[in-house]
């Protein structure tokens, strides 16, 4: 739903592997989660950002 205080740190191409690390900063009320989410590939940082998204159940 919405993506605050973005940083590309560092290239990335297709055919690198992401590992996203996503951790809730505030508690998930009605469906909505807000977190701090971070991107590596090859073990270095390529991305951080500040993410707010909705949680669906899975029909």
């Amino acid at each position: 739903m919405k993506m605050d205080k973005v940083k590309f740190k560092q290239k990335v191409v297709p055919g690198d592997t992401l590992i996203f690390k996503c951790s809730l900063i505030t508690p998930i009320r009605r469906g909505i989660c807000h977190m701090q989410g971070y991107a590596y590939s090859n073990g270095k940082l390529c991305a951080e950002a500040e993410l707010m998204a909705q949680i669906s159940k899975v029909k």
